[in-house]
């Protein structure tokens, strides 16, 4: 069917039917609206499809009341060839390759159908493990310019959900993603080697990071990233960088967000020799509240993922105005031979109900996003732990212990290693007077007298 510039298109008057497999309709809709700046339209309905390729200057909407539902078919996703990872397969939903003025809009739905691509869970709180063969990302936009995405819901993701690798002036807004709590690897945004990125206004529930930066081998650095206003319900990390950083991650802005039952809020981590810098969060609102153990409301970790790794950095990071409730520890570190450098931490309060003991959980605990080579830190009672920091700017720490707390004692901060910077922190107690209220080893930074 030809379109004249600018006519919608409704895959329905191409003969989509719904209830049923429409892959090669819409596909033909949207070669169709190729380059015309033509839209087309996928009205209230159900139609299930296989993988779809947007073209340039194409608008898919998909009106309040459709569903673009993904096939339960792994052999509707034919597979794709660029670089990918255990998380990053193949197959994909909707794919954008090197496209330009491309918008997905309309406040409907795309389903990803993520159950069909599962094992079933084994328990009520248990992590779901998936097939070998899965959709994921389920939206995949690779090299793509002035792309929008704006007013879907999206939902059921088999993996990753939306995926950017090394696009540029992407605009992501007001999506509401929902996914299983528990479903494996199902992350939100993942914004990949990627240049003048803005995330707002988004309401995200997942079960792995709701948004995260990455610089993968296959990407490129990823610069001038905006995310704010968004409600982020997340079973990992809430605004998360890293930990894949092959190259730097700097001009970033986490702003205005509400992030809950998370095992970290903010997570900012460089393994693989990339440059985290010039790094700004503020106005968060989060909880910790989660069923695992060592949970960290905020976290910057610098490490080499293998020995042969060269040496990233982290600096020139701010994260102000910040409200946690939670049962764990601000954790900033570094491995040996290397130093966070220009941390600043203000206005921070860390509300506790309960206190998590890491001594007890520390040794066992042994995920990727752990300091395993360092048990001292990893185990460290305190409020906010800091090892191998250049230039720590700690200000306007709250504290609120439990009422009538009775656990092991707790410092509010633990430090090591600490070279310049002030800790100015009088409303940060220890757990209970007579407690030494900083702990510091090896340390050259100027205290505040409280």
């Amino acid at each position: 069917m030809a379109s004249s510039h600018g006519t919608p298109i409704y895959i329905t008057d191409l003969g989509a039917v719904s209830g049923t497999v429409c892959t090669g309709v819409i596909q033909k809709a949207l070669d169709a609206a190729a380059d015309r700046g033509a839209t087309v339209i996928i009205p209230p309905g159900t139609y299930t499809a296989g993988t779809l390729h947007l073209r340039n200057r194409v608008t898919l909407e998909i009106m309040p009341g459709a569903t673009l539902l993904g096939s339960a078919d792994i052999d509707d996703y034919p597979p794709m060839t660029w670089g990918h990872n255990r998380d990053r397969q193949p197959h994909h939903l909707l794919v954008l390759d090197r496209v330009h003025n491309v918008t997905i809009r309309g406040g409907g739905t795309i389903d990803g159908l993520g159950p069909a691509f599962w094992c079933p869970q084994t328990a009520p709180q248990a992590w779901i493990k998936p097939k070998e063969h899965r959709v994921s990302p389920l939206i995949e936009a690779v090299g793509c310019m002035d792309l929008r995405i704006e007013d879907v819901a999206v939902t059921n993701s088999p993996g990753w959900t939306v995926h950017l690798n090394q696009c540029e002036r992407a605009f992501l807004s007001r999506l509401h993603i929902r996914n299983d709590f528990f479903g494996p690897n199902t992350d939100g945004i993942d914004i990949n080697g990627c240049t003048d990125v803005i995330v707002t206004g988004c309401r995200i529930d997942t079960g792995d990071d709701a948004v995260v930066l990455k610089s993968t081998p296959d990407s490129g650095p990823c610069q001038r990233i905006l995310v704010s206003d968004c409600s982020l319900r997340t079973n990992c990390a809430g605004l998360k960088i890293g930990t894949e950083t092959a190259y730097d991650v700097r001009q970033v802005v986490f702003s205005n967000c509400v992030v809950h039952d998370c095992t970290r809020a903010v997570a900012l981590y460089s393994y693989d020799g990339g440059t985290v810098e010039d790094v700004s969060v503020t106005g968060i609102v989060c909880d910790t509240l989660n069923q695992w153990w060592l949970n960290r409301p905020i976290q910057l970790s610098l490490r080499r993922r293998t020995p042969d790794t060269p040496r990233g950095a982290i600096r020139n990071v701010l994260i102000s105005n910040v409200i946690a409730r939670t049962d764990g520890r601000v954790v900033l570190w570094a491995e040996e031979g290397s130093m966070l450098e220009n941390i600043t931490i203000r206005g921070v309060r860390l509300s506790y109900d309960k206190v998590d003991d890491p001594v007890r959980t520390a040794e066992a605990a042994r995920g990727s996003q752990f300091n395993h080579d360092n048990l001292d830190a990893k185990s460290a009672r305190a409020a906010v732990v800091a090892d191998n920091v250049r230039n720590l700017d700690l200000a306007g720490l709250a504290i609120d212990w439990p009422a009538n707390y009775a656990g092991p004692d707790f410092h509010a901060v633990w430090g090591r290693n600490l070279r310049g910077g002030m800790i100015d922190a009088p409303l940060a107690p220890p757990s209970r007077e007579g407690v030494e209220r900083l702990h510091l080893e090896a340390s050259d930074i100027r205290i505040r007298d409280v």
